[in-house]
């Protein structure tokens, strides 16, 4: 009888079998494990970061709420406030009817102004481009405008599009003229079947986007640019100005909204 046949030889052979079998699938079943665990930790982390994200959008947004009420508040006693009392005391002391009723006419552009910036007038029935140059047109005393819009598809927007669309560009001016000492400001809309494309250029002092700290006028656009699925890119250079270029899918956004 072969040694090979011995059952004592069969026996050891398949034991040895047996042995190298489950040490594999103990192995496999190990990085089966590890990889698990690993993919479950990153889900968690990346859970972790979502929920810290939304958390922080929640925060800047009740921030803009309530920097958005100081400003209104500001207005209506520094301007608006401010008009009506001097023309009270004018009127008083006997001032010419004429010079009352050009107050009196400021007073309501004033408060027309912000009214405005609250909620655009006809905003559902007003095309983006037109509520764009309404918003644009007052910062034409303080900066050079050059505003250019390219309706190539001509369709109803839903609203939430619109007013999103223009609350950001307040809140570009806005920044422009509080923070980049810009002369003059190039806006460009391209409106096509799928896209609303948004270009913002300054001529002001620009910044390093390399320790660009996220103020809250930044993350009030992206809590923006989030709600309406869109990208955006900023671009600036010390002294060479600011570009801020927006791509807002329609389709998507409409779907979503």
């Amino acid at each position: 009888m072969e040694k090979w046949q011995d059952p004592k030889v069969i026996a050891l052979w398949i034991a040895i079998a047996l042995i190298l079998v489950f040490t594999i699938l103990l192995f496999v079943v190990k990085i089966m494990h590890a990889g698990y665990k690993r993919m479950t930790e990153a889900n968690l982390r990346e859970a972790r970061m979502q929920l810290e994200h939304q958390k922080k959008l929640i925060e800047t947004n009740l921030q803009a709420q309530e920097k958005e009420r100081m400003r209104i508040a500001s207005d209506l006693h520094d301007s608006l406030i401010g008009k009506l009392t001097v023309m009270r005391m004018k009127s008083q002391i006997g001032l010419p009817i004429t010079e009352i009723d050009t107050m009196l006419g400021e007073g309501i552009a004033e408060a027309r102004r912000i009214s405005h910036d609250l909620t655009p007038p006809l905003l559902e029935h007003t095309p983006l481009q037109e509520l764009i140059a309404d918003l644009l047109n007052p910062w034409g005393e303080k900066l050079k405008i050059d505003y250019f819009s390219d309706v190539r598809h001509q369709d109803s927007l839903p609203v939430g599009i619109k007013i999103q669309v223009v609350r950001m560009i307040q809140e570009l001016m806005t920044n422009i003229n509080k923070h980049a000492k810009a002369t003059e400001v190039k806006v460009h809309l391209r409106h096509t079947s799928n896209y609303l494309t948004l270009f913002v250029k300054d001529d002001g002092c620009g910044f390093d986007t390399s320790v660009l700290k996220k103020g809250l006028g930044l993350n009030s656009l992206e809590m923006r640019i989030q709600y309406l699925n869109a990208k955006y890119r900023v671009d600036s250079t010390i002294g060479k100005g600011t570009t801020t270029l927006f791509v807002v899918p329609k389709q998507q956004t409409i779907a979503n909204g």
